[in-house]
């Protein structure tokens, strides 16, 4: 009896850690959380970028590793303001993005690292001017 009753508690707290966690996965950071990681002087995206500038391919990998991380997490994120439909389409193009930025990295490709981190780069007003509080 007691090992029926130590292998049903085993049971569920397995179950509500799984169910707990597939909750939690559902609601990803906040956006501004990600874009601070992502975005400005001391973001991956700089860093990644200096790091392909000075040929440390190693280290560009990292940095573009994290930016493809955050651009699945970003996907997670509540929608800060504006149309959730929107928001959906514009995070679902940063993930494809950091991706994009991402294989170049991996590839050591300068090519077309440049390419996509300027595509990248270029699309950030679009869902500023959207979504950004």
């Amino acid at each position: 009896m007691a090992r029926w009753f130590g292998a049903a508690a085993a049971a569920l707290a397995a179950l509500v850690m799984t169910l707990s966690g597939s909750m939690a996965d559902e609601k990803g950071p906040a956006a501004k959380d990600v874009m601070k990681a992502v975005a400005g002087k001391t973001g991956f995206c700089a860093k990644c970028a200096g790091a392909v500038k000075a040929a440390n391919w190693a280290e560009a990998q990292d940095y573009a590793k994290k930016m493809a991380d955050c651009g699945v997490a970003l996907t997670k994120a509540p929608c800060p303001k504006g149309d959730a439909k929107s928001w959906e389409t514009l995070t679902k193009r940063f993930c494809e993005q950091t991706a994009a930025v991402n294989k170049a990295a991996q590839a050591k490709d300068g090519e077309a690292f440049g390419a996509a981190l300027k595509t990248f780069t270029g699309s950030c007003k679009t869902c500023h001017d959207a979504h950004k509080k």
